[in-house]
């Protein structure tokens, strides 16, 4: 539909905050100027005689000998020479840092590690430029790159060595700017090439506003969305105290530099303080949670009004849309609505209802009648999930609830089929809604830290094909406005989503603030270079054998389990790596798969109301291995906690049915599951695309998942990192059938899929990503 005009408006993770030590494949390829050698910005040679800058870091002793500095009396592996770097390095310059070190006459030792402290918004991090390199008593130099992607409190360069007592000496210390922070003004600016289209814009925080951060902005961003602070707890973190400063900063910002404001969020189960949902201070039961009787109502729906009210005072049509509620749609496609606190209070959905007519009042008394409304979600592009959430928006139109549009978050990968996307976009255009593209980001499946991945420079380019299918759909759609969820990858929330992933680059613009082939590909196509092959995965195997008698689905391991074939979670795909795992035993018969996990966990926990944050288990069912990326129509995610409550993902319609039963041991629980095959299914030969899942909770939050095969944490999305399940008649293995089996992966075999990813022609097979509040994460 046509965009209504809003004249008057324009009057004029620490999340993204990490470091990066940058391998040479962040280079590869892209479009951009020639560096010269670089500059140096500084450097030590202890000619003088003195230790300069440097300071000790824990109780050693620093002296020049031999115009070197030496380092003595060390007494733990973290201590030795220390220097500042906070006034070296620059946020989105790329340095090299550099230095020759021995270790002294007769000293102990034979490892040298360098590593730079980063501080930031109160959190510290340990970047390791170089770990653990050989050195002996002869010279050898020691470099690595390093980037920060934002601005840090404090950095310190320390020299350090896994021997507590070994004496070494450094010198010729020196720190080479080798890309230095800024933004290429020569290439076209996004919102000009996009300007025929709809507006783009940016997600962002204060941080985003001044310096290089701020120069990419203001080139190729017309819209801004604030990331975190017009949420309710930044905007009202106590009741009836309203801080609006860091939000004006973004505002203020848009309106100097001709940019639109989309507001996030009113409404939101997440981010939202604890005072709102217990009683107020002259209530009877103050700081007591509230209830669901018609009083306890009343009271969110006071405090709803005085929040939107207040904010509608604050900024009237200076945001021209506002996300009234987000989140509301549940993962699980038979719950439809989110199990939320608002939901429970209100036994019901109803309160996104009253929200629009409330966010309607208040904006409407303070004249900013054109400011639109809309309703925001994730997985739009599930068809359950999408269904489910264009049924609630036709209740309310059709009850004259007054929803101007739907927000598209579109937090995706490589995997998501673009045809899911496009089919929402059409699906929601028969309502007459204003559409927009939200929180747009597109994973490429980069590892936690530490993880190798060589696929690295052919997922960028592949990035950059995708960005450009995906752009060349979204223009030809009535869409309001596409936004990125973050002004470059380094301040992408999903570097630190599921542990650090340094490498995850979602987003057009790398570190550097230069262009990606995801710019080119919305750009310019003809820039973007072919897709260099990966090899075909050998997906991991196991043969399930069928069933003499099927068991009885009771939470009991009974005899006809003897025979089963046993694999083990031992795949970490997010959080500690000592959280819960299992040993899952597989069967078949014509009628059902059957699975019974036993699982280890000291402490079982379903405090959250998220059920993915609770103790459970989960199956990934992909009946005939078509692996054709998101769910299929008979494709099936089931989740059981411990205690038997049964949660569905993105099933679907034909998904099979599951029967289920938990039972609590001494060392964790245990759960047995069938799901319902369908004819022909369940038959010898017959290939099915599987895999297992532990989650582990801690005090309401997720702490740790474990998978049996995939090791990207995206089986709640798509089926193409399953594993594969082949029915058999009988297993012939050293067990006899029974216990822990060969299962094959990568032409390889292997008792269990014991490490964090599996090989793959050689590489790793690592494809991480997705988001906190998202199905099965």
């Amino acid at each position: 539909m046509e965009r209504q005009p809003r004249p008057g408006r324009l009057r004029a993770l620490a999340a993204g905050a990490g470091a990066l030590v940058l391998p040479a494949a962040l280079a590869f390829g892209q479009p951009a100027a020639a560096q010269d050698e670089g500059t140096v910005v500084y450097a030590a040679d202890f000619e003088d005689g003195t230790v300069g800058d440097w300071a000790p870091r824990g109780p050693v002793t620093l002296a020049v000998e031999d115009g070197a500095l030496l380092t003595t009396g060390r007494t733990a592996d973290w201590n030795g020479p220390a220097l500042d770097l906070t006034d070296h390095i620059t946020a989105g310059g790329v340095y090299e840092i550099s230095l020759d070190v021995r270790f002294a006459a007769e000293s102990a030792g034979s490892q040298i590690s360098a590593t730079v402290q980063r501080e930031a918004g109160g959190e510290t991090a340990y970047d390791s430029l170089v770990y653990q390199a050989a050195v002996g008593g002869e010279w050898a130099t020691l470099s690595g790159e390093y980037s920060i992607a934002s601005a840090a409190d404090a950095l310190t360069f320390y020299v350090e060595s896994p021997t507590p007592d070994a004496s070494y000496l450094i010198d010729d210390f020196q720190i080479t700017e080798i890309a230095p922070p800024g933004v290429d003004l020569s290439i076209p600016s996004l919102k000009d090439v996009l300007a025929d289209s709809f507006p783009f814009g940016a997600a962002i925080d204060p941080r985003d506003l001044d310096g290089p951060n701020g120069e990419l902005l203001n080139k190729h961003f017309n819209q801004v969305t604030a990331e975190n602070h017009m949420k309710v707890e930044a905007i009202q973190p106590t009741e009836g105290t309203f801080t609006f400063d860091a939000a004006d900063d973004i505002v203020e910002h848009a309106e100097a530099n001709g940019m639109e404001v989309y507001g996030h969020t009113f409404l939101w189960h997440s981010q939202t303080p604890d005072w709102w949902f217990t009683y107020p201070a002259d209530h009877p039961n103050a700081g007591e949670p509230l209830g669901s009787s018609a009083e306890d109502q009343q009271i969110m729906l006071d405090r709803l009004e005085a929040h939107i009210g207040a904010i509608a005072a604050h900024y009237g049509d200076r945001v021209w849309a506002w996300d009234v509620v987000n989140e509301v749609i549940s993962d699980n496609a038979a719950e439809v609505h989110r199990n939320s606190r608002w939901f429970q209070i209100f036994e019901g959905p109803e309160y996104i209802s009253h929200a629009f007519r409330i966010a309607r009042e208040q904006l409407d008394a303070v004249g900013a009648t054109d400011v639109k409304l809309f309703i925001n979600d994730y997985g739009t592009d599930n068809p359950a999930k999408r269904d489910n959430l264009y049924n609630l928006v036709a209740d309310m139109l059709a009850d004259g609830v007054p929803v101007d549009g739907v927000g598209h978050q579109t937090h995706i990968s490589l995997n998501t089929p673009l045809s899911n996307i496009e089919a929402s976009i059409d699906k929601f255009a028969g309502l007459g809604v204003l559409q927009a593209v939200t929180e747009l980001d597109v994973a490429i499946g980069a590892p936690v830290e530490g993880v190798e991945f060589p696929e690295y420079e052919a997922r960028i380019v592949q990035q950059g094909h995708y960005y450009r299918d995906l752009f060349a759909m979204l223009r030809e759609k009535d869409l309001a406005s596409v936004t990125a969820w973050g002004v470059h990858d380094g301040r992408s929330w999903l570097r630190g989503f599921n542990g650090t992933r340094p490498l995850e680059s979602p987003l057009p613009f790398d570190d550097d603030l230069q262009a990606k082939w995801a710019y080119w590909g919305i750009v310019d196509p003809s820039h973007l270079p072919e897709i260099p092959e990966e090899p075909v995965p050998d997906y991991a195997r196991v043969q399930v054998p069928q069933a003499k008698t099927a068991p009885v689905i009771d939470g009991d391991k009974d005899k006809a389990w003897k025979k089963a074939a046993t694999v083990a979670t031992d795949v970490l795909v997010e959080g500690g790596a000592d959280g819960a795992t299992a040993d899952v035993s597989l069967m078949w018969d014509e009628h059902a798969i059957y699975t019974l996990f036993e699982v280890t966990d000291p402490t079982l926990d379903e405090s959250s109301a998220n059920p993915w944050e609770q103790d459970s288990v989960e199956v990934f069912l992909n009946p005939g291995n078509t692996k054709q990326g998101g769910y299929g129509d008979a494709d099936g995610q089931y989740r059981v906690s411990f205690t038997n409550v049964v949660t569905l993902g993105g099933n679907g319609p034909e998904a099979g049915e599951i029967t289920s039963a938990a039972a609590v041991t001494s060392t964790g629980y245990t759960v047995e599951i069938a799901i319902a095959l369908a004819e022909g299914q369940g038959a010898v030969g017959a290939e099915h695309g599987l895999d297992l899942q532990v989650n582990d909770a801690t005090d309401g939050v997720r702490t740790a998942a474990h998978t049996w095969y995939d090791p990207t944490g995206q089986s709640w999305s798509t089926n193409k990192n399953w594993g594969i399940a082949e029915l058999v008649e009988k297993v012939k293995n050293d067990n006899g059938g029974g216990g822990k089996l060969p299962i094959t992966g990568a032409g390889l075999s292997v008792a269990i899929v014991s490490a964090a990813v599996l090989a793959v022609g050689g590489t790793m097979l690592v494809l991480r990503q997705r988001r906190a509040a998202a199905w099965g994460e």
